[in-house]
C-alpha cells in the first residue's frame, strides 16, 4: 500500500526515554519514528522517565504528537520484586517493568488506538497484554552487543546510557556480578529478540544485515523489516584543506558516557594516537558528546592532544575545522549514526569493519577502512596529504547518504511497514477471537507475568 493513500490511524507510541535533547542515536531514532508517524497518523506518546528526568512536551507537540504522558520508572523495591518473580525476563526488562506502569499503559490503550509501537525491548513487554496490532523497533540486536562485551573481557558496564536511570543499589553491585549477568542477559535477551517477530506484527532493525540475522532464527521472519536512520545532507559542505596541515585535527562524536564510545576513545587514545606520533605527525583529537571523568582518565596520556567539547547540538563549526573523522568502532551493533552523520557532512571517515556494519560502502570510495591502529594512522596521514582524495571521498559519501538514507524515502518505507502491520494485527486478533468481529483498542485480560 502506498504511503500516499494510507488510512489515518491512532497510534500509541511507547518511548523508553525523553527524546530531547537528542544526545545519542537512540534518541534520534525515536524522534525519527515520531516524525514519520505524525506525517500520516494521530500520534500519542507515553514517555518513561527516570529520576530527575523531564519531558519537553512542547517540542513533542511541535513534532506533531497529539498528547504526551509520562510514566515513572520502577523503584528499588519494584525492581527487586521483578528479579525474583519474573525469571524468564532479562534484567534489562525487569529494571523497566512495574505493575503500576502496566496498569497505566493498559488504561491509556483502552482509548481506541489502532496500533501500538514500542521503541525497544524494554517497552515491548508492555504490549503483551494489549489486544492491538503491535510494532517493536529493536534498533539493533542487544544480544550481539553483549556477546561483544564478553569477548572483549566484560569491562563494559551492562546498562549503558540507562545506568543513570536505575536504582543506585543495582548500579553499585553491577561490577561484582557483571560477568554472570552478561552471560545470562545474552542468553535471555537473545531468546526474547528471536521471539519478537512471533509476538509482534512488525519487528524493525536499523541494519539489513541484522534483519537477515534475526530472520534466520525466527519462525515469523516475514514480519522483520529494516528501518535505517534517515540523514538529511546539510547545505554546508566540508571542504578539504588545499595545503598540507601542520596539525591534523581529528573528529570523533559520540556519547562518552556509554561503554561503546568509551571503548572507541580508548582505542584511539591508546593505539591510534601513539601510531600517529610514531609517524612523526602532530594530531589533535576533538571529541563531541557528553562525558565524565572516565573520558579524561582514558585520554590522560594524550591530554595535550585532545579537546573534549561536551554535548554540542550543532557541531558543524567544529567539524569544518577538522581534517578527518576518526570513527573506529570497538563494540556496538547496527548502523552507526556517527559514521552516517560524518559522511553526510562530507568529512572523510576513517573507520574499521565494525564501523561500516549494515552499510554497503566500499573502502577507498565512500570511506577508508583500517584493520589495525598502524593502518588507521597511515590512512589519516594519506588523507592529510591528499586533498584530491579527500574531495573524492567527500562527494561519494554524501551521494551514498542521499541515495540510501533520504528522509522522504525512508518515511515512505516506514509508513508502509506500519500499514502492513496494522492489517496483519487485525487479522491476528480476528482469528484469535474466533468471532469474525474486529476488535480495536482493547486489552487482554490482566495476566500474571513470571
Amino acid at each position: 500500500m502506498s504511503a500516499d493513500h494510507v488510512a489515518r490511524h491512532s497510534v500509541l507510541y511507547l518511548a523508553s526515554r525523553p527524546p530531547f535533547p537528542a544526545r545519542g542515536g537512540r534518541e534520534k531514532l525515536i524522534l525519527q519514528s515520531l516524525d514519520f508517524l505524525a506525517a500520516e497518523h494521530d500520534v500519542h506518546v507515553i514517555v518513561f522517565c527516570g529520576r530527575s528526568e523531564s519531558v519537553d512536551a512542547g517540542k513533542l507537540r511541535e513534532l506533531g504528537c497529539r498528547s504526551v504522558t509520562t510514566i515513572a520508572l520502577p523503584n528499588s523495591v519494584e525492581v527487586a520484586f521483578n528479579v525474583v518473580t519474573r525469571l524468564r525476563h532479562s534484567l534489562q526488562e525487569n529494571l523497566f517493568f512495574s505493575r503500576r506502569a502496566q496498569t497505566n499503559v493498559r488504561e491509556i490503550a483502552c482509548q481506541g488506538f489502532d496500533v501500538v509501537v514500542a521503541d525497544m525491548l524494554r517497552t515491548a513487554q508492555y504490549c503483551d497484554v494489549l489486544k492491538l496490532p503491535k510494532i517493536v523497533d529493536l534498533d539493533d540486536l542487544l544480544a550481539d552487543r553483549y556477546r561483544q562485551f564478553i569477548e572483549n573481557g566484560h569491562h563494559s558496564e551492562i546498562f549503558g546510557t540507562f545506568s543513570n536511570r536505575i536504582p543506585r543499589v543495582f548500579k553499585a553491585i553491577e561490577p561484582m556480578l557483571r560477568r554472570h549477568v552478561l552471560k545470562r542477559e545474552q542468553r535471555i535477551i537473545g531468546n526474547r529478540e528471536r521471539g519478537a517477530p512471533s509476538r509482534f506484527d512488525a519487528t524493525l532493525l536499523t541494519s539489513l544485515k541484522e534483519v537477515r540475522r534475526l530472520e534466520t532464527g525466527s519462525p515469523a521472519a516475514k514480519s522483520v523489516y529494516a528501518n535505517p536512520q534517515a540523514v538529511a545532507v546539510p547545505n554546508a559542505v566540508w571542504h578539504p584543506d588545499p595545503s598540507v596541515p601542520v596539525v591534523i585535527n581529528l573528529f570523533f562524536v559520540g556519547n562518552l558516557k556509554t561503554s561503546q564510545n568509551l571503548a572507541s576513545l580508548k582505542h584511539i587514545s591508546h593505539e591510534i594516537m601513539p601510531a600517529l606520533i610514531g609517524r612523526g605527525l602532530n594530531a589533535v583529537l576533538h571529541t563531541i558528546g557528553d562525558h565524565d571523568q572516565r573520558a579524561g582518565e582514558i585520554t590522560a596520556g594524550i591530554h595535550r592532544n585532545v579537546v573534549h567539547y561536551g554535548f554540542v547540538s550543532d557541531f558543524s563549526t567544529i567539524l569544518h575545522q577538522c581534517h578527518v573523522a576518526l570513527m573506529p568502532i570497538v563494540e556496538g551493533t547496527g548502523i552507526k549514526t556517527k559514521v552516517l552523520d560524518a559522511m553526510a557532512m562530507g568529512i572523510p571517515v576513517v573507520t574499521n569493519e565494525l564501523g561500516i556494519e549494515g552499510l554497503t560502502v566500499t573502502h577507498g570510495r565512500e570511506v577508508l577502512i583500517a584493520h589495525s591502529p598502524n593502518e588507521a594512522a597511515r590512512l589519516v596521514e594519506e588523507l592529510a596529504n591528499n586533498p584530491a582524495l579527500c574531495q573524492q571521498i567527500s562527494l561519494a559519501a554524501r551521494a551514498y547518504v542521499v541515495e540510501h538514507h533520504d528522509p522522504l524515502l525512508l518515511r515512505r518505507q516506514f509508513l508502509e511497514h506500519v500499514s502492513v502491520a496494522v492489517e496483519r494485527g487485525r487479522e491476528r486478533i480476528l482469528l484469535a477471537s474466533g468471532s469474525g468481529r474486529r476488535e480495536s483498542g482493547g486489552v487482554a485480560p490482566l495476566q500474571k507475568i513470571s
